[in-house]
């Protein structure tokens, strides 16, 4: 199991790298027409180069820090509920896509994820505010200006 901060981090960065090539692997295997503004792989590829940037940078600046390394801090009862509402939260948004449409299903996920993980009195206002915002920048950034192939669910009517 791992300890300390600075093993996790390095681990941490390592498998965004493996995953990152994994993600640029699989978009060479996506096939669009030329008739789209951009590719459908254009998304993966962009993410998949960041995930490997971002995992070698973690993996050189934490193989290379040699300051105290603090053990990690495990979460209580109360966080891993919280982890576990969030990989639940990430489930239903990736199973609801194809179904509602990524700009409702995105406004589902990131409204309920701030108003579920937010402090506070007006928690419930940032939450609609936040969520409202997220699906509007997917459909009218992505979809409609980008013409990136996305779910449009009930929007396609």
């Amino acid at each position: 199991m791992i300890k300390t901060q600075r093993s996790a981090d390095i681990v941490s960065g390592l498998f965004c790298v493996v995953f990152g090539l994994i993600v640029l692997y699989a978009a060479t295997q996506i096939t669009g027409g030329m008739e789209e503004r951009l590719p459908p792989r254009t998304l993966p590829y962009f993410l998949g180069a960041a995930m490997v940037i971002t995992g070698i940078l973690l993996t050189i600046k934490s193989w290379r820090y040699r300051g105290p390394d603090p053990a990690i801090k495990w979460p209580d009862r109360a966080g891993s509920v919280r982890v576990l509402v969030n990989l639940v939260s990430l489930a239903l948004y990736i199973c609801l896509i194809n179904f509602i449409g990524m700009p409702l299903s995105t406004t589902l996920f990131v409204g309920f994820l701030v108003w579920y993980l937010r402090q506070g009195r007006h928690r419930l206002l940032y939450g609609l505010v936040t969520g409202v915002l997220s699906g509007l920048v997917v459909h009218y950034v992505f979809i409609r200006f980008l013409e990136l192939s996305f779910p449009v669910g009930f929007l396609a009517r």
